[in-house]
């Protein structure tokens, strides 16, 4: 399967509550076989509404930032979330709605095969390190 595919399938995805309320699945941006792999926990208001991961101020300053070190959306680097529809009033996600989504992480994991894992925030940390 190639990331187009699992990104239309993830399009139609009813697994947890969190469809009922989302304006778009946030299913993940960047260069397919990047180096680099950023996760973040879930998306917020301003990537509900265009359907992609960090666009809000807080995704300017890590594309600056990215930029820095000669890192870039386009190039070499792909950014997803732990779920792909933003909870709402911005809250954690709840453990059920994290493991409902799981699945398509681990399959973007197969499929960009990246070299460096960064977790974005406490969420993304506890629910990849989760023992």
């Amino acid at each position: 399967m190639e990331l187009q595919a699992l990104q239309q399938e993830c399009m139609a995805c009813r697994r947890c509550g969190l469809c009922e309320t989302r304006h778009s699945v946030v299913f993940g941006q960047g260069a397919a076989h990047a180096e680099v792999m950023l996760v973040g926990e879930g998306p917020g208001a301003n990537e509900d509404e265009q359907g992609l991961p960090f666009v809000g101020k807080s995704g300017q300053l890590l594309d600056h930032y990215l930029e820095a070190i000669d890192l870039s959306r386009d190039k070499n680097v792909y950014i997803a979330n732990i779920v792909k529809c933003r909870p709402p009033q911005n809250r954690d996600p709840l453990p059920e709605e994290s493991a409902a989504c799981m699945p398509w992480l681990r399959q973007q994991f197969q499929l960009i095969r990246p070299k460096i894992v960064v977790c974005l925030g406490r969420v993304a940390a506890q629910r990849m390190l989760d023992p």
